[in-house]
């Protein structure tokens, strides 16, 4: 009976022990680097500027809310941190110029996960970099984000893995993701406009005929993806951006199957969104793309077929049906998949 008593015994002391009611976030400012701390949490409202101390010294009472991340600011550096109920304090690197972590006084808390995250990330980045097989690599960076959001569906853990993975996967998936967030989590603003996003890429699938929009030009003229889609050929679209380097990256592909397929049978169209026109005129410039464009789009088309991140790629079939879209048409995947179908 002790063995078994003495768990039961703990774990009614655990239920019994009262939530953080407060966050108190402390720390000191090495001397002559700073004369006060900025704390900033846009979501709950929460942007205050703290007096240093004459021994460097600040701290400051927060509500608990796990849910949200705040921003310290000390001089020119800053630091995340989520007032999570748990003593929270500033750590400085070994050249205090160089950076902070807020740490917290709970190895289990929000924070100290985050800080692990964060660890984890930018280890992560810097191996990317000389990775051999960097497609490997970054399937693993996607299951650790998943893991991620499913290990803290009720924190803001779970919104930064969200955050991360949008644009990365495909939306059934993206949306039993966000499925796995608690009610008040996936109430968000962003998380809802995610879902609204997710919900129309849904209605855009493989199979489904074309939705069509139309652009005001620059010269004033007017584009719409009609004008090229659904007229006999397949027709590889590319939602792109000039500033956006993963797009310009993604262009000698592109132009390699247009130089080997186009024709009666294939074509390409650029469809420039998120951008300045100016900017993308110089990009086009730049590149010499060979094929139509319609420029100036912005977020008409993105919202339409729920593009979260670019560049995207989807190929229409003669008859405007889409074929296919999304990461299985980037890169070494486009010459076989269109060949596929056109040759």
């Amino acid at each position: 009976m002790k063995k078994i008593l003495l768990p039961v015994l703990a774990l009614a002391a655990m239920a019994c022990t009262p939530k953080a009611s407060q966050t108190k976030l402390s720390g000191s400012v090495p001397s002559n680097l700073a004369s006060e701390v900025s704390i900033e949490i846009p979501e709950i409202q929460l942007d205050t500027v703290l007096a240093v101390g004459e021994d460097g010294s600040f701290s400051i009472v927060l509500p608990v809310s796990k849910e949200v991340a705040g921003l310290v600011r000390i001089g020119d550096v800053n630091a995340q941190f989520v007032p999570d109920g748990t003593l929270l304090s500033v750590e400085w690197n070994d050249d205090p110029e160089n950076g902070f972590k807020v740490v917290s006084s709970s190895k289990k808390g929000v924070q100290s996960r985050m800080n692990d995250v964060n660890d984890w990330m930018e280890g992560f980045f810097k191996a990317y970099q000389t990775a051999e097989d960097k497609d490997a690599e970054f399937d693993k960076y996607l299951g650790k984000l998943k893991s991620i959001v499913k290990e803290n569906p009720d924190n803001a853990l779970g919104i930064m893995g969200i955050t991360s993975l949008r644009g990365q996967i495909d939306a059934p998936e993206m949306m039993e993701l966000i499925g796995t967030l608690t009610a008040q989590l996936q109430a968000r603003p962003e998380i809802v406009a995610m879902k609204s996003s997710l919900a129309s890429a849904l209605q855009t699938v493989a199979g489904e005929m074309f939705t069509d929009f139309e652009v005001i030009q620059p010269d004033g003229s007017v584009k719409k993806l009609s004008d090229y889609v659904g007229k006999g050929k397949y027709v590889l679209v590319d939602f792109w951006a000039s500033w956006c380097g993963p797009c310009r990256r993604e262009i000698p592909n592109i132009k390699a199957v247009w130089e080997k397929y186009h024709g009666d049978k294939f074509d390409v169209l650029s469809v420039a969104v998120w951008d300045k026109p100016e900017d993308t005129a110089k990009a086009l410039a730049e590149e010499k793309l060979p094929w139509p464009q319609i420029v100036n789009a912005q977020r008409i088309p993105t919202d339409i077929y729920g593009i979260e991140g670019i560049p995207h790629l989807i190929l229409f079939g003669p008859d405007g049906r889409i074929v296919q879209r999304g990461e299985g048409l980037r890169g070494a995947n486009m010459d076989p998949v269109i060949a596929g179908f056109v040759k």
